[in-house]
């Protein structure tokens, strides 16, 4: 979990692609991006980044 806005870079490097393959808009994802931007300066920002990590034997 993340809550700096130095985290926003990333949030539109995530956008780009789901907007590239047809996920959602480039006006919802601008609008997302900007609200993400409003969430950072009032200092309620917040980003949480599941990982997931399998481990397996035969």
């Amino acid at each position: 979990m993340f809550t700096d806005p130095a985290m926003l870079p990333l949030l539109a490097r995530l956008a780009e692609p789901a907007c590239a393959g047809g996920a959602v808009g480039r006006d919802q994802a601008d609008e997302w991006l900007a609200e993400q931007r409003r969430r950072a300066e009032a200092g309620r920002f917040l980003v949480a980044i599941p990982f997931f990590v399998a481990s397996a034997s035969a």
